[in-house]
């Protein structure tokens, strides 16, 4: 026997949810028009509702109020008991959000909220099914998100500013860690919260995909090692820094790791301890001679400014098979330009990270003084084949003159082989480039950078004045139109 398609739950699902991206009324307007299909209607339309108080305002207008606070709306607050069928319906709501947002700050909810939640009256707790859940404590109060947990969670942010130790230790306990896939932890307490995460580590270790550990206590070294065994932790964000002592026989560590972030001034110590220094181990009992064991890194980021020099950057030729690196420099923290490395320096690690896809060596300064050249560029063209984003320092007097002599300069345009590389965004940051640095006939330099990055469109650069930006303005207005006529010129750099 046939039916309408939307007597269909799945086909009716599809088109009210393609309804709520348009317009969220929309489903609100469904669930008005018709009883039956009410429940479908404002279920798509509670999976994308996040905030407490909005689950909150469910309850009748005179079950709740706004009292007069320090903010600027009030703290929302709850004015009586609640009925055992206002508390179904809160309830019902609750079980259809699939993400919940606590900002203390901007959600300002008193503590008999929390106590309601918490005690669940009639003998009947909340059970939400929440997928994700993101609290932001900024007191010592930090509210109770205990009755928001369920077996689903997946993701999970926790963020305690000014070193909440109540209820946040107890809560931790309660967090289903067997199935967590995401957990990010900012938590400032004492030795008890401390314990408490970490005894939160014994047993996610399955499921855990990704990881953050940031601005809190530094963990221990046992802490660390048990973190380094998570079978499936592919994505780790710290600003702790690397364990010093663990076990002479460590197995492999951080086995599925693909993407690290590193904050703060550990960073360069994290390097250390990855590219090899510290992870000497025998891998098997068949191995008489112990070797180096490191992750099998796909995307590196490091945002401390350091000085970025060939002691530093030879570190990173462990990890070959790495596609993304991203690393902070402190030109803008000093008076002087930090990038330290050559021409001869890029061009190794060119040679030696050829599946590279987006390189970042820090913010292009306005010093203008690194001993960069042009050869840097043509030597990531030519052996980083895939690469798409580059941010670079380079002397931009040198580069100016060097475009220009190739052009004349046959022998040097042979010494590289044709060149590939897709990389279609040249980003410069605020290296300077004056009219007078580029001179009156732009064509060579464009003609040269179209030869080096063959679908090369754009220059980004960030103005400090229009007459240090210029000579990039000129360059960008000029790469268009010549990769029309490209075609029809001579090769610059290639036979």
């Amino acid at each position: 026997m046939s039916c309408h398609p939307f007597q269909v739950d799945e086909v009716f699902r599809l088109i009210v949810e393609e309804l709520v991206a348009f317009s969220p009324g929309s489903a609100l307007s469904l669930a008005l028009c018709c009883k039956s299909l009410t429940d479908l209607s404002l279920s798509v339309l509670w999976e994308r509702q996040k905030r407490l108080s909005t689950l909150i305002k469910v309850l009748p207008p005179d079950a709740w109020t706004y009292e007069e606070t320090d903010s600027p709306r009030g703290e929302l607050t709850v004015l009586r008991d609640i009925s055992s069928r206002e508390w179904e319906k809160l309830r019902k709501y609750a079980s259809w959000m699939r993400e919940l947002e606590f900002l203390e700050g901007e959600d300002e909810i008193s503590q008999d909220v929390f106590d309601v939640l918490l005690r669940g009256p009639y003998s009947k707790p909340l059970r939400p099914r929440l997928l994700k859940l993101s609290w932001i404590a900024d007191s010592v109060f930090g509210g109770d998100f205990t009755p928001f947990l369920s077996p689903q969670l997946r993701d999970v942010h926790l963020v305690s500013r000014l070193g909440t130790l109540f209820p946040f230790s107890h809560a931790i306990s309660a967090l289903p860690a067997s199935s967590l896939k995401s957990l990010r932890l900012s938590i400032i307490g004492d030795e008890q919260v401390r314990e408490t995460i970490v005894s939160m580590f014994r047993t996610c270790g399955k499921s855990l995909t990704t990881l953050e550990v940031s601005r809190m206590d530094q963990l221990r070294d046992s802490s660390w090692c048990r973190i380094m065994l998570l079978p499936r932790l592919r994505n780790l964000e710290t600003d702790q820094r690397p364990p010093i002592m663990f076990p002479a026989r460590f197995p492999v560590c951080f086995p599925s790791l693909r993407q690290i972030t590193l904050r703060g001034s550990t960073a360069s110590g994290w390097v250390h301890f990855l590219a090899g220094d510290n992870l000497q181990r025998i891998s098997s009992s068949k191995e008489s001679q112990p070797r180096m064991v490191t992750p099998r890194l796909a995307q590196l980021y490091c945002d401390y400014g350091m000085e970025l020099d060939v002691t530093f950057i030879s570190r990173f030729r462990a990890f070959r098979n790495i596609s993304v690196l991203v690393l902070g420099n402190g030109c803008s923290r000093t008076a002087r330009c930090t990038f330290l490395l050559t021409d001869e320096d890029i061009s190794r690690l060119a040679m030696e990270l050829p599946g590279l896809k987006q390189l970042s060596l820090g913010v292009p300064c306005a010093h203008n003084n690194c001993r960069t050249t042009v050869n840097s560029l043509l030597a990531l063209s030519t052996h980083c084949k895939g690469l798409r984003e580059l941010c670079i320092h380079f002397n931009t007097r040198n580069f100016a003159r060097d475009m220009r002599d190739s052009l004349h300069n046959p022998l040097r345009r042979n010494s590289y082989p044709p060149l590939r590389c897709p990389l279609a965004v040249l980003d410069v940051g605020v290296t300077p480039l004056t009219a007078e640095a580029l001179g009156e006939d732009v064509f060579p330099t464009v003609a040269g950078l179209v030869d080096i990055f063959p679908r090369l469109q754009k220059i980004r650069f960030y103005t400090l004045s229009s007459y240090t930006s210029w000579g990039w303005w000129q360059l960008g207005a000029q790469i268009p139109s010549f990769q029309e006529m490209r075609k029809s010129l001579p090769a610059v750099f290639t036979k």
